[in-house]
């Protein structure tokens, strides 16, 4: 796979394949471990512009970064003009992005019953008021996540993809399934061919890949300018070096237990420095809301593997990192 190092605005990612912004997935753990791996360039998690307005402390957790997350996007969403704006100027004034990107194409429902995310593609215009308006108030670029269309009846993968580089947006990002369709069904990499052709600002493919084979697939057929990837990172965050070096070795059961633990403790670390700037107290300590967080990170991880079942089954009870990484083990040994 032919892919060279991506550039847009003041951003450049070296190599483009990236990890995609997922609501309860990409914190700084995960993004860490993907980095580690290979990832070109993050995404924070789906933040709230409205909760970055009204002082949100949940809402300002997504926005801790790393030095190692770089290049990173702060990824936010609204329908509001006024209100995307006043988010972007104060992830500006963080000082802590590279760029930002903008949500329009999130298909959960109570992001759509807002009016924001996969909605405002019933609206293109609203996406080009929002691009512009946002383009207009921060030096960073500006980047848009959107879809190939809300539904059978909203399909207009080309208006969209044209009014949001009419706006000023320095890249797109383009998942390639209805938002009806959430993750369902194939990705249609030939209308991200359609978009390609049709900008001349970067285009980034997302949706449907899983394997090294996939990557390479997409890039063929689209001609995109890099590759996107959300679910099939989770579990598996040796993908972006498998699609970087090839050929693609799987990973040992030791490097598999590794990163296990690396990412569950960093989870720990992470739950533990949000809980401290927390005004409420939560119901579970640090370690035990960070062992919950893990299930499903921890369901992909052993997947496939014997021994899987019987782990899951009593995963809710596993509350402490030793009774964690006790369970892994079993699960490890019978693979060996």
């Amino acid at each position: 796979m032919n892919l060279k190092p991506l550039k847009f605005g003041t951003v450049t990612i070296d190599f483009p394949v990236v990890l995609a912004p997922m609501a309860g997935y990409t914190d700084a753990a995960f993004r860490s471990i993907c980095k580690e791996n290979g990832a070109g360039a993050c995404y924070t998690e789906v933040t709230s512009a409205e909760g970055i307005r009204r002082d949100s402390q949940k809402t300002f957790q997504f926005l801790e970064v790393s030095a190692q997350d770089h290049p990173i996007a702060a990824h936010i969403f609204g329908k509001s003009v006024e209100a995307m704006v006043e988010a972007a100027q104060y992830i500006e004034k963080l000082n802590r992005f590279d760029w930002i990107d903008l949500n329009c194409g999130c298909p959960v429902k109570k992001v759509v019953r807002r009016g924001a995310g996969a909605a405002l593609m019933k609206e293109p215009e609203q996406i080009g008021e929002i691009v512009r308006a946002v383009k207009k108030a921060v030096s960073l670029p500006v980047s848009v996540k959107t879809r190939i269309g809300f539904s059978p009846s909203f399909p207009d993968h080309l208006t969209i993809a044209k009014i949001v580089e009419d706006a000023g947006a320095d890249m797109i990002a383009v998942h390639g399934r209805l938002a009806c369709n959430f993750h369902k069904g194939e990705a249609d990499w030939e209308k991200l061919g359609e978009i390609k052709q049709a900008l001349k600002i970067p285009v980034i493919g997302n949706g449907g890949v899983n394997t090294p084979e996939d990557a390479a697939e997409m890039v063929r057929v689209s001609g995109v300018d890099g590759v996107m990837i959300g679910r099939g990172a989770v579990g598996n965050p040796w993908l972006f070096d498998q699609i970087k070096n090839k050929p693609a070795e799987p990973p040992s059961i030791q490097q598999r237990r590794k990163v296990i633990e690396t990412h569950l403790l960093r989870l720990v670390e992470l739950t533990t420095a949000t809980a401290a700037g927390r005004r409420c107290k939560t119901k579970f300590i640090p370690e035990q809301a960070a062992c919950l967080h893990f299930r499903p990170h921890l369901a992909q991880y052993i997947k496939g593997l014997r021994g899987r079942r019987e782990l899951l089954q009593h995963l809710n009870e596993m509350h402490d990192v030793k009774t964690v990484l006790t369970a892994v083990d079993n699960v490890l040994e019978q693979n060996q």
